[in-house]
């Protein structure tokens, strides 16, 4: 029999996902609604940018990751590739995307620095460098935030995976250190990444929050589309979202297929390459390759940072001067009444999906610690919405919500928040409980110990780590969340998130950047707590006796 804490949990999450599927279902099946989307202007070219995109920065970012994390075990600098990452696993999509606006625009950072002296522009060149028909600049942004996370997600697959072992057979064949990893390691820590893969794949097909400062304008991205038409005040445009979200999954799962084709593709071309015999590669260049590309996307990533900074302050900022005029400080200062309430609401949200969320993953984190396949099961079905695009059940979410007279209020976008934080918070959590030695439990117990005490004596500090890393990482994503925030909230709870993709979406960029400031600041500073607060706690158990 299911035990009522694992039926609370899976029903926090699979209650509004089926319920959304349903709805979507229910108004979207829709012959003249499925015409008029199919008739919509732009409607092919929006849904191959959506695909193209999508697909592209998908496999460059799993490449750049795999290579990354080679160079760094082999090299021995994992530690400073995952200090590189970090930050940018916790800035939200639309926050890297303002940012990179801000550098890459014709009047961007990028082009500040070194105009005049090298390009002799004196005013900015009329470029498609933001929002480019081809969606390059959209590609960027998903690369830089994807790799990030796929790097993280391959750090953690390696405890799986005996690659020390591996390692020293392949050297022991004669294999360099980045062609033995390539083809000893890297195969297996692909199979385990398979689930965070397709959700990679699926985020790149189906995302606004990039593709409203990043992607391209006229069409835009067919998920853009959909947002569109559902903020249409036309009931009848919003019947076309719902069949366009249908047919967005269609298509969403139909490239999850052809990405599984071309996977067994080149599974079957690599280990020929694997077999031909060649058991080195040129290590010195492909080592400072490595180095270069990760370098450029993390000068990328940083400078979007600089920009927000600058643009969120600058008042008359003219080109080429690189630098704002004005008092800075007073500028943040008189921003303050204008952010204020969307961020206090944005921290009250993201603190409460933190602490709701690990509450309901530790009881049945601990209850199914021993049972590994159960344990799996749970992780898959929490694990699903990330699977399925957003738009698709949101808009159905919305019409449960708004049936039972929940929608517009704070509970209902806690709700929705907690689908998307559920699945990292329960990664992190179940992992942690599941890898403490149970020897400790029994030593406690024959000792005389009862099992209340034992669990906030023995197991509690065991977790505690990982359990103040699981609350930073859900804050994390319930201030990085967007569409769930505006469709639970019906437009009546403003974050820092929506209401940056709103200015975003109207071009003003200056208010875009005031918003992007706090949507950048608050994960960081979630997660610079946490590892302070570890740091404090566990402060005794680093010092030496003397």
């Amino acid at each position: 029999m299911m035990r009522p804490s694992v039926m609370i949990l899976l029903a926090v999450s699979a209650v509004p996902t089926a319920g959304g599927l349903a709805a979507a279902l229910w108004f979207g099946l829709d012959m003249a609604s499925f015409e008029r989307v199919l008739d919509a202007p732009g409607f092919g070219l929006s849904l191959v940018s959506s695909v193209w995109s999508g697909a592209i920065a998908t496999a460059v970012s799993l490449l750049m990751a795999h290579l990354a994390v080679a160079a760094a075990v082999t090299g021995n600098w994992q530690a400073r590739l995952n200090a590189l990452a970090l930050p940018f696993l916790a800035m939200p999509h639309l926050a890297i995307g303002i940012g990179l606006a801000l550098v890459l625009a014709p009047s961007g950072l990028l082009l500040r620095l070194v105009s005049p002296y090298i390009t002799g522009f004196t005013l900015p060149p009329d470029w498609f460098s933001v929002q480019d028909p081809h969606g390059l600049s959209l590609i960027a942004g998903l690369v830089i935030k994807e790799t990030a996370f796929l790097v993280l997600v391959l750090f953690a697959a390696l405890a799986q995976v005996p690659a020390d072992r591996l390692m020293r057979q392949a050297r022991s064949l004669g294999y360099g250190q980045l062609k033995g990893w390539c083809v000893a390691v890297a195969p297996l820590l692909q199979r385990q990444i398979r689930l965070p893969l397709i959700a990679v794949l699926v985020f790149g097909v189906t995302n606004v929050e990039m593709a409203i400062p990043l992607g391209p304008g006229l069409p835009p991205t067919f998920s853009v589309m959909l947002w569109q038409w559902f903020t249409d005040p036309d009931p009848a445009i919003n019947v076309q979202a719902y069949t366009g979200s249908l047919l967005l999954l269609g298509v969403t799962a139909l490239t999850v297929f052809g990405a599984a084709l071309v996977a067994r593709l080149f599974r079957i071309v690599w280990r020929r390459t694997a077999e031909s015999g060649s058991r080195r590669i040129g290590e010195r260049t492909a080592r400072r390759s490595v180095s270069a590309i990760l370098g450029a996307l993390w000068i990328l990533g940083t400078l979007g940072v600089i920009a927000i900074l600058l643009r969120s302050a600058a008042g008359a900022w003219r080109f080429p001067k690189v630098l704002p005029t004005g008092d800075t400080v007073s500028a943040w200062l008189a921003a303050l009444p204008v952010t204020g309430t969307a961020a206090t609401t944005t921290v009250l949200l993201a603190a409460s999906t933190a602490l709701v969320s690990v509450a309901l993953v530790l009881p049945v984190a601990e209850r199914l610690h021993h049972n590994a396949s159960a344990q799996r099961n749970v992780g898959l079905l929490l694990f699903l919405p990330l699977l399925l695009p957003q738009m698709t059940f949101l808009f159905g979410v919305q019409v449960v919500l708004a049936a039972m007279r929940m929608d517009g209020t704070f509970i209902a976008v806690l709700w929705s928040h907690l689908i998307f934080a559920l699945p990292y918070v329960w990664g992190m959590l179940a992992a942690a409980r599941g890898a403490i030695d149970p020897r400790y439990r029994d030593i406690a117990r024959t000792l005389g110990v009862s099992r209340p005490r034992v669990w906030i004596e023995v197991t509690a500090p065991l977790l505690l780590r990982s359990g103040i890393l699981a609350m930073a990482l859900a804050f994390s994503v319930s201030a990085a969340l967007y569409l769930p925030t505006l469709f639970a909230g019906a437009g009546r709870i403003a974050t820092v998130a929506t209401e940056a993709a709103a200015a975003a979406g109207s071009g003003t960029l200056r208010l875009a950047a005031m918003y992007a400031l706090p949507l950048t600041m608050l994960p960081l500073l979630a997660f610079a707590l946490a590892y302070t607060a570890h740091a404090l706690v566990f402060r005794k158990h680093r010092e030496v006796p003397g």
